[in-house]
């Protein structure tokens, strides 16, 4: 069982992760090119940053309320009926992931940083995925006693 739900939980990260990263990328849309040009190096170069443990539990804490941001967001924008107020919504839910990853103390290029990496870094993703189980159980415990 323990197997099964970690399982679960690496496909989940790694799926939320380029998630992430796209949601992002996506608030970007305005830079210009030698922006995206820069972006692309640090791409590459992504697999040589040094992650604290203090930036992973910032990001785990960001990634997690962007998370629950987006699934709200999802459910109203299929709902919409129409495209602008679709677009309107997704512009909302932006804003607000962006609220809620700097509210973490992290920098939206650090988060972007850290997801970027943590596609292409096994390790670094085994970290934010830990890290993930903990919080993820520590909520579930706080949810039951709260209840």
């Amino acid at each position: 069982m323990k197997l099964i739900k970690t399982t679960l939980l690496t496909a989940a990260l790694t799926a939320g992760l380029s998630a992430g990263a796209a949601i992002a990328q996506e608030t970007n849309t305005q830079a210009s090119k030698a922006q995206g040009v820069q972006a692309q190096e640090q791409q590459g170069a992504t697999q040589q940053i040094q992650i604290s443990e203090k930036q992973v539990d910032q990001f785990v804490d960001a990634y997690l309320t962007v998370q629950l941001i987006g699934q709200k967001y999802q459910a109203e924008i299929q709902a919409a009926g129409d495209q602008a107020k679709a677009k309107d919504l997704q512009q909302e839910a932006r804003e607000k992931m962006q609220t809620a990853i700097s509210d973490s103390g992290i920098a939206m290029q650090k988060y972007r940083e850290i997801s970027l990496a943590a596609n292409q870094d096994e390790a670094l993703r085994g970290r934010i995925s830990e890290k993930l189980t903990v919080e993820l159980e520590s909520r579930q415990q706080a949810q039951k006693v709260d209840s």
